[in-house]
Protein backbone atom coordinates (compact mmCIF):
# COMPACT_ATOMS: atom_id res chain seq x y z
CA UNK A 1 0.00 0.00 0.00
CA UNK A 2 1.48 3.33 -1.30
CA UNK A 3 1.66 6.62 1.53
CA UNK A 4 -0.55 8.38 -0.58
CA UNK A 5 -2.97 5.09 -0.38
CA UNK A 6 -2.20 4.72 3.54
CA UNK A 7 -3.02 8.95 4.32
CA UNK A 8 -6.66 8.23 2.66
CA UNK A 9 -7.81 5.44 4.13
CA UNK A 10 -6.97 6.66 7.42
CA UNK A 11 -8.79 9.98 6.95
CA UNK A 12 -11.51 8.02 5.36
CA UNK A 13 -11.50 6.07 8.61
CA UNK A 14 -11.36 8.93 11.16
CA UNK A 15 -14.29 10.66 9.20
CA UNK A 16 -16.48 7.49 9.69
CA UNK A 17 -15.72 7.47 13.02
CA UNK A 18 -16.60 11.42 13.73
CA UNK A 19 -19.80 10.59 11.80
CA UNK A 20 -20.62 7.98 14.08
CA UNK A 21 -19.79 9.72 17.46
CA UNK A 22 -21.84 12.66 16.64
CA UNK A 23 -24.86 10.77 15.47
CA UNK A 24 -24.83 8.94 19.16
CA UNK A 25 -24.13 12.17 20.75
CA UNK A 26 -27.00 13.93 18.49
CA UNK A 27 -29.55 11.06 19.03
CA UNK A 28 -32.48 12.10 21.29
CA UNK A 29 -32.35 10.20 24.85
CA UNK A 30 -34.45 7.56 25.53
CA UNK A 31 -37.89 8.00 27.18
CA UNK A 32 -37.90 7.85 30.76
CA UNK A 33 -39.41 4.18 31.65
CA UNK A 34 -41.51 4.20 34.54
CA UNK A 35 -41.77 0.53 36.67
CA UNK A 36 -45.33 -1.03 36.61
CA UNK A 37 -45.91 -2.97 39.41
CA UNK A 38 -46.35 -6.84 39.17
CA UNK A 39 -50.27 -8.25 39.66
CA UNK A 40 -50.99 -10.58 42.29
CA UNK A 41 -51.05 -14.03 42.58
CA UNK A 42 -54.37 -15.27 40.52
CA UNK A 43 -55.06 -18.14 43.32
CA UNK A 44 -54.70 -17.62 46.96
CA UNK A 45 -52.62 -19.76 48.54
CA UNK A 46 -55.38 -21.75 50.92
CA UNK A 47 -54.16 -22.09 55.00
CA UNK A 48 -53.44 -25.53 56.52
CA UNK A 49 -53.44 -25.92 60.10
CA UNK A 50 -50.34 -25.65 62.09
CA UNK A 51 -49.21 -29.28 63.56
CA UNK A 52 -49.31 -29.27 67.44
CA UNK A 53 -46.60 -29.39 69.29
CA UNK A 54 -46.03 -32.78 70.41
CA UNK A 55 -45.87 -33.56 66.25
CA UNK A 56 -43.08 -31.01 65.89
CA UNK A 57 -40.89 -32.56 68.60
CA UNK A 58 -38.36 -34.89 67.07
CA UNK A 59 -38.10 -38.21 68.89
CA UNK A 60 -35.92 -38.18 71.77
CA UNK A 61 -31.95 -38.87 71.56
CA UNK A 62 -31.93 -36.98 68.04
CA UNK A 63 -30.30 -33.56 67.82
CA UNK A 64 -32.00 -31.36 65.24
CA UNK A 65 -29.96 -28.14 63.86
CA UNK A 66 -31.84 -24.48 64.79
CA UNK A 67 -33.25 -23.04 61.51
CA UNK A 68 -35.03 -19.99 61.28
CA UNK A 69 -37.60 -18.87 58.72
CA UNK A 70 -37.79 -15.19 57.54
CA UNK A 71 -41.56 -13.92 56.33
CA UNK A 72 -41.45 -11.72 53.31
CA UNK A 73 -40.86 -8.34 54.61
CA UNK A 74 -42.77 -7.08 51.48
CA UNK A 75 -46.84 -6.99 51.75
CA UNK A 76 -48.74 -9.02 49.40
CA UNK A 77 -50.58 -6.35 47.39
CA UNK A 78 -54.60 -7.16 46.79
CA UNK A 79 -55.62 -3.97 44.61
CA UNK A 80 -54.54 -4.42 40.99
CA UNK A 81 -53.86 -1.48 38.68
CA UNK A 82 -55.49 -2.30 35.22
CA UNK A 83 -52.77 -1.78 32.64
CA UNK A 84 -53.24 1.29 30.27
CA UNK A 85 -54.29 -0.12 26.71
CA UNK A 86 -51.61 -0.22 24.06
CA UNK A 87 -51.97 2.78 21.42
CA UNK A 88 -53.24 2.30 18.36
CA UNK A 89 -50.25 1.46 15.77
CA UNK A 90 -49.75 4.78 13.65
CA UNK A 91 -50.27 3.59 9.82
CA UNK A 92 -50.13 5.96 6.71
CA UNK A 93 -52.68 6.36 4.49
CA UNK A 94 -50.75 7.80 1.27
CA UNK A 95 -50.26 4.30 -0.04
CA UNK A 96 -54.10 3.37 -0.55
CA UNK A 97 -55.35 4.57 -3.66
CA UNK A 98 -58.17 2.39 -4.42
CA UNK A 99 -59.42 2.40 -7.90
CA UNK A 100 -55.39 2.71 -9.28
CA UNK A 101 -54.13 -0.02 -11.78
CA UNK A 102 -50.59 -0.72 -12.10
CA UNK A 103 -48.34 0.53 -15.06
CA UNK A 104 -48.15 -2.40 -17.09
CA UNK A 105 -44.47 -4.04 -17.88
CA UNK A 106 -42.26 -2.03 -20.55
CA UNK A 107 -40.60 -4.39 -22.91
CA UNK A 108 -36.87 -4.97 -22.06
CA UNK A 109 -34.54 -2.72 -24.56
CA UNK A 110 -32.97 -4.35 -27.14
CA UNK A 111 -30.05 -1.59 -28.39
CA UNK A 112 -27.03 -2.00 -26.52
CA UNK A 113 -26.11 0.82 -24.32
CA UNK A 114 -23.46 3.19 -25.77
CA UNK A 115 -21.00 4.16 -23.20
CA UNK A 116 -17.74 6.67 -24.16
CA UNK A 117 -14.68 4.37 -23.55
CA UNK A 118 -13.38 7.38 -21.05
CA UNK A 119 -16.08 7.03 -18.96
CA UNK A 120 -14.52 6.05 -15.56
CA UNK A 121 -11.04 8.20 -16.42
CA UNK A 122 -9.60 5.12 -17.12
CA UNK A 123 -7.61 4.32 -20.32
CA UNK A 124 -8.13 0.24 -21.13
CA UNK A 125 -5.77 -0.48 -23.53
CA UNK A 126 -3.78 -0.96 -20.70
CA UNK A 127 -2.59 -3.68 -18.20
CA UNK A 128 -5.99 -5.75 -17.20
CA UNK A 129 -9.77 -5.19 -16.38
CA UNK A 130 -9.20 -4.47 -13.47
CA UNK A 131 -6.06 -1.80 -14.03
CA UNK A 132 -7.08 1.66 -14.44
CA UNK A 133 -4.21 3.48 -16.22
CA UNK A 134 -5.49 7.12 -16.48
CA UNK A 135 -6.94 8.46 -19.62
CA UNK A 136 -5.05 11.80 -19.06
CA UNK A 137 -1.87 11.90 -16.65
CA UNK A 138 -1.50 14.69 -14.16
CA UNK A 139 0.29 17.60 -15.22
CA UNK A 140 3.05 17.45 -12.72
CA UNK A 141 4.30 13.96 -14.44
CA UNK A 142 6.80 14.55 -17.19
CA UNK A 143 7.60 11.13 -17.33
CA UNK A 144 4.61 8.82 -18.14
CA UNK A 145 6.31 5.49 -17.51
CA UNK A 146 8.33 6.54 -14.27
CA UNK A 147 4.91 8.21 -12.79
CA UNK A 148 3.07 4.74 -13.97
CA UNK A 149 5.39 2.83 -11.49
CA UNK A 150 5.62 4.97 -8.88
CA UNK A 151 1.99 4.29 -8.83
CA UNK A 152 3.11 0.12 -8.62
CA UNK A 153 1.97 -0.52 -12.62
CA UNK A 154 4.67 -2.37 -14.48
CA UNK A 155 4.63 -4.89 -16.83
CA UNK A 156 1.00 -3.26 -18.30
CA UNK A 157 0.37 -5.40 -21.46
CA UNK A 158 -0.73 -3.04 -24.68
CA UNK A 159 -4.43 -3.92 -25.89
CA UNK A 160 -5.38 -2.20 -29.46
CA UNK A 161 -3.90 1.36 -30.02
CA UNK A 162 -1.28 2.88 -27.92
CA UNK A 163 -2.75 5.96 -27.45
CA UNK A 164 0.02 7.84 -24.49
CA UNK A 165 3.10 6.13 -26.74
CA UNK A 166 4.09 3.88 -23.66
CA UNK A 167 5.20 1.38 -25.90
CA UNK A 168 8.01 2.52 -28.38
CA UNK A 169 9.02 -0.91 -29.56
CA UNK A 170 5.92 -2.64 -30.12
CA UNK A 171 6.69 -5.50 -28.13
CA UNK A 172 2.75 -5.71 -26.46
CA UNK A 173 4.29 -4.23 -23.22
CA UNK A 174 4.44 -0.70 -22.03
CA UNK A 175 7.06 0.77 -20.27
CA UNK A 176 9.80 -1.85 -20.61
Amino acid sequence: MTPRRLVLFTAVAVAASAAVMIALLLRPAPAAVTPVKAAPPLTRPVPTPAPSVEAALPPEGVVVAATTAIPSAAPASTAATPAAPAPAPFVQSFAAQPGVKPLPALPSPTAPLKVPANVDGCDRGYGTRTQCVPWTFPSSATDKCAWLAAQGFTHLTVHGTDRHQLDPDKNGTACD
